[in-house]
């Protein structure tokens, strides 16, 4: 009985300890990802549109950061389209490139939904 409280308690803080490693990864990678677009320079750090902006951009990259243990190659292709959604980037095509960003993020949810079904499936008496 001891050894299974144990195990339970090192697990329990092994994967909080791994989330709050992707957690900051992500704060540092989607604060990064804004002052490298270049964001406009009028936003103060206070204003409504740079905090929607900010989360946006902690969440996609959260997104990145845990895809990269399993698809390395989708997890870079998903960081690099989150570029494309800054009208800065590329300012002749301002707002035809954000389809890509989605359908990149829609393939890696689908994946993991593809996963998810096929446990519960295989795991259904």
């Amino acid at each position: 009985m001891y050894s299974n409280s144990c195990f339970f308690y090192n697990n329990v803080y092994m994967v909080n300890e791994k989330n709050k490693k992707d957690i900051f990864i992500a704060i540092l990678l989607g604060s990064l990802t804004i002052f490298v677009t270049g964001m406009q320079t009028t936003y103060t750090i206070f204003s409504r549109n740079f905090v929607i902006s900010l989360t946006i951009f902690i969440l996609l990259s959260y997104f990145c950061v845990k895809a990269y243990r399993e698809y390395k190659y989708l997890a870079i292709l998903m960081f690099l389209s989150i570029f494309l959604l800054s009208p800065n980037v590329f300012s002749s095509r301002e707002g035809e490139l954000f389809p890509i960003t989605y359908i990149t993020f829609a393939i890696y949810f689908s994946i993991n939904l593809g996963k998810y079904m096929y446990k519960r499936w295989k795991s259904y008496y």
